[in-house]
């Protein structure tokens, strides 16, 4: 690892990916700044240059519309409307096409190459340029529509990323056209034996019927096939871009709305997004192209015979009808349904999430009585739901067989009492397509029941999906280099508008390169000029600077980039030691791990495990002690070597000797860089420039460690509570003799 007053040096030092500087500039083009560093950090790649794919996903998560094209010589000059573009070269870099123009005839483009990091103009005429460029380029223009990170979460929006898919639906639609075309074959058939060779005694006709008979049953087989393996298909799209926007929401919502919900009631709102696109991909979906049978049926049954079709249509409205009625009493026991269920599933996150303190004072019997109440209303809403429910169904049943068994009786009576105009045969095919129409019918209003399904489990869904995702994300934000200049003027801030301000008027300055401890009593606001600091709140009183830069107007993402933290619940990923500690930087060298580890007095227990930094990092990090998972993750912090590091009681659960390194190295650690030290442990803190004492939200004083020791009360009441141990025995004597005279 670097030493902290070369590190700005060699970051600009760095080779950086020829594509994310290119990116960088066609985004400047649009009036959008992007910042190289932040992209790359946010989007890791394993090779020297991203892929064109991960190229385009970086420009359209910047807010740009990205399109992989790839064009002939004498096609330049098309092209000249859409540039600036990216070009992608043989050797894998990319350079930016800016200005397409013709002079003379002949066709000659401006380029900007950044293979040496800066960026060379140069002008190049078309014969020459496909010379060493194959013609692969990315096309990239603002995205005037809102995105669907921006755009609200509802049946517009999922029905958007169905239509995405239109071109496959187009081919399922058709797929399931000719389905209901061939499906008319077989009445038709039956019709014909019927009413010309069984009274004929025709079997030549008989036979060729049969060979039609086969090749509608391959084909619609062969349709069939086609039309459930696009569906599949379409389906497994949508699940991907699903599992993407709700992770990527889920990343930006504000820490105030993770710390207000439970866990496991986040997750079983989530959950719901499933049953939502179930019901658009699988039911309406499938109901609108079953529906399609009915365009094809309908004009055939009124061939056959108009007034049995209007038989069949009087039952199919009376059909509708019994399920449309019963559809609000339905929708308010689905959604009792679904609170409960999502009552049980916060208790059962809860609980593994407690496992130690449940184990530990012996909770298992109270945690059973609750699961055993929680899972008994959930049957108990459920059977309520499955009960009403059986009421459409039991009274729908007896219409959906008069379609079929209505049409032939009252067809076989007709036929009595009129032979000359319905046949035996055309009784039989109309009864068969009757029997066919029930379906598509059936499926219509068991949509309706499930569109109000849909719609609870959209609301529940909605209000996760459409909070207000955090401020400064938008990349409008400052980016500018930082330092490590803090200043805070008059800030007040409280987590509530009923709470007590947790920072209530308070201003100081940390000059940069310097070491600032703060202290105080619990609930002083320590830890919240840390969450200020982090942009993990913004809805503050006051003003914040850093570097003269109002903290608000920096690019949240940049800023945090920026700051290093090491909290004071550290939390471990699956995976190695090694990857944990490059978490921020996958690309990091051994070295320098190595040397973070060191730097954090982590080395020393690597190096006694016996697969040393490959070591496996198990969920919870539970095969480490306390002091282990913190030193991980100080080194974790110090291997981005950040401008400003913040250690909230860092070493809070580090022994005497961890910390005792810690420390040594701490003064090695803040050169060239601003470190806030929040610590109860005034030893941690005597090495400090300035130390801030805090007391119930305002700053009571401030100064250097002997300078408190003299003057500010609490902080010297708060010292010799820590360090009575290193009184002399002298001392401690004349002291319980002057208490006795």
């Amino acid at each position: 690892m670097p030493e902290p007053s070369q590190a700005a040096e060699n970051r600009r030092q760095e080779p950086q990916s020829t594509a994310v500087l290119c990116l960088v500039r066609v985004a400047a083009h649009y009036g959008l700044t992007l910042d190289a560093e932040q992209l790359t950090r946010g989007n890791p790649f394993d090779s020297e240059e991203p892929s064109p794919a991960l190229v385009l996903k970086m420009a359209e998560s910047a807010g740009l519309r990205g399109k992989l094209t790839c064009i002939k010589r004498g096609e330049l000059a098309r092209f000249a409307a859409v540039v600036p573009a990216i070009l992608l070269l043989p050797n894998g870099k990319t350079a930016v096409i800016n200005r397409v123009q013709q002079v003379g005839g002949a066709t000659f483009a401006l380029l900007e190459e950044f293979e040496t990091g800066r960026g060379l103009s140069a002008l190049c005429d078309e014969p020459r340029l496909f010379e060493c460029w194959a013609g692969a380029m990315i096309l990239l223009k603002p995205r005037w529509r809102p995105s669907g990170a921006e755009r609200p979460f509802g049946f517009a929006w999922l029905l958007d990323q169905v239509l995405m898919e239109w071109r496959l639906f187009r081919d399922i639609g058709l797929a399931a056209f000719l389905i209901s075309v061939l499906s008319l074959l077989p009445p038709m058939t039956f019709m014909l034996m019927m009413d010309r060779v069984l009274t004929n005694h025709s079997e030549s006709t008989l036979e060729v019927l049969g060979v039609a008979l086969a090749a509608v049953i391959v084909f619609e087989t062969a349709f069939g096939y086609l039309r459930r393996y696009l569906t599949w298909l379409a389906a497994s799209r949508i699940d991907a871009r699903l599992n993407l926007y709700v992770f990527d929401k889920l990343l930006n919502l504000p820490m105030s709305f993770f710390e207000r919900n439970p866990t496991g009631m986040i997750n079983a709102k989530l959950g719901q997004i499933w049953h939502i696109r179930e019901f658009l991909t699988n039911q309406l979906f499938g109901t609108l192209l079953d529906s399609v049978t009915l365009f094809v049926l309908l004009p055939v049954l009124f061939i056959l015979n108009w007034q049995l079709t209007f038989l069949v249509m009087a039952l199919a409205a009376g059909m509708m009808g019994i399920y449309i009625a019963f559809l609000p009493s339905l929708a308010s026991r689905h959604a009792a349904l679904i609170r409960a269920e999502q009552a049980m599933a916060s208790h059962q996150v809860e609980t593994i999430h407690g496992i130690r303190t449940v184990k530990s004072l012996s909770l298992d019997g109270m945690k059973r009585r609750q699961r055993d109440q929680r899972v008994a209303e959930v049957i108990e809403k459920h059977q309520a739901l499955d009960r009403l429910s059986n009421f459409p169904q039991t009274l729908a049943t007896p219409l959906e067989r008069l379609i079929y068994i209505g049409s032939f009786f009252f067809g076989c009576y007709m036929a009595l009492d009129d032979p000359n105009g319905s046949t035996m045969g055309r009784v039989v095919a109309f009864a068969m397509l009757a029997g066919r129409v029930t379906a598509p019918v059936v499926q219509m209003a068991n949509m309706i029941n499930s569109f109000q399904h849909a719609r609870g489990a959209m609301y529940e869904v909605a209000s996760v999906m459409n909070v207000t995702p955090e401020g400064g994300r938008t990349g409008t934000g400052l980016r500018l280099p930082i330092s490590g200049r803090i200043v805070f003027e008059n800030v007040r801030f409280r987590y509530s508008p009923t709470a007590q301000y947790a920072l209530d008027g308070v201003s100081f300055a940390i000059p940069q390169g310097t070491i600032c401890g703060v202290m105080g009593r619990s609930g002083s606001g320590k830890t919240t000029v840390a969450r200020l600091l982090q942009g993990l709140n913004r809805e503050y009183e006051g003003l914040i600077k850093i570097d003269g830069m109002d903290l608000r107007e920096i690019d949240l993402d940049h800023l945090r980039s920026r700051i290093g933290v090491v909290p004071q619940e550290n939390f471990l990923f699956s995976g190695t030691i090694r990857d944990n500690i490059g978490a921020a930087r996958p690309k990091s060298s051994f070295d320098k791990i190595v040397r973070a580890a060191q730097l954090a007095g982590a080395e020393e227990f690597i190096e006694r495990l016996p697969n040393g930094y490959e070591t496996a990092v198990e969920e919870g990090a539970v095969n480490f002690s306390g002091g282990q998972r913190q030193r991980l993750a100080i080194a974790r912090a110090l291997l981005v070597d950040p401008p400003i590091l913040i250690l909230d009681e860092a070493t809070s659960a580090l022994d005497a000797e961890s910390e005792a390194i810690v420390n040594a190295n701490l003064r090695r650690i803040a050169r060239n860089r601003t470190v806030i030290i929040i610590s109860h442990r005034l030893s941690s803190l005597s090495m400090a420039d300035t130390i801030l004492v805090l007391e119930r939200g305002r700053l009571y004083d401030s100064g250097r460690h002997d300078q408190l020791i003299a003057r500010c009360d609490i902080y010297r009441s708060l010292w010799s509570q820590q360090n009575r141990h290193l009184e002399t025995e002298d001392q401690q004597l004349v002291r319980s003799q002057a208490s006795s005279a």
